[in-house]
């Protein structure tokens, strides 16, 4: 279980990789958040708004898996 979560989040997160051999017309969310920024301004509000809602899916993830997670770590720590 720990080992998907880790998955989960690194798939999720992975810019480099799409920021340089993504093209136009497939890009990631965080990629797609990248483009808020230019020379001239950072558009802040925007940039802010965009990485609560990519963050939200890994964080309603690991709230449900929690539990498992834990139960899976005590088990393992139980002799006998």
């Amino acid at each position: 279980m720990a080992a998907a979560i880790l998955s989960f989040i690194f798939s999720w997160n992975n810019f480099l990789f799409a920021l340089i051999l993504g093209g136009d017309k497939t890009r990631t969310l965080p990629v797609a958040v990248f483009q808020f920024m230019t020379f001239e301004e950072v558009n802040w509000g925007a940039v802010a708004a965009a990485a609560t809602l990519i963050c939200l899916p890994v964080i309603l993830l690991a709230l449900v898996i929690q539990r498992h997670l834990v139960s899976g770590l005590t088990l393992g720590g139980i002799k006998g």
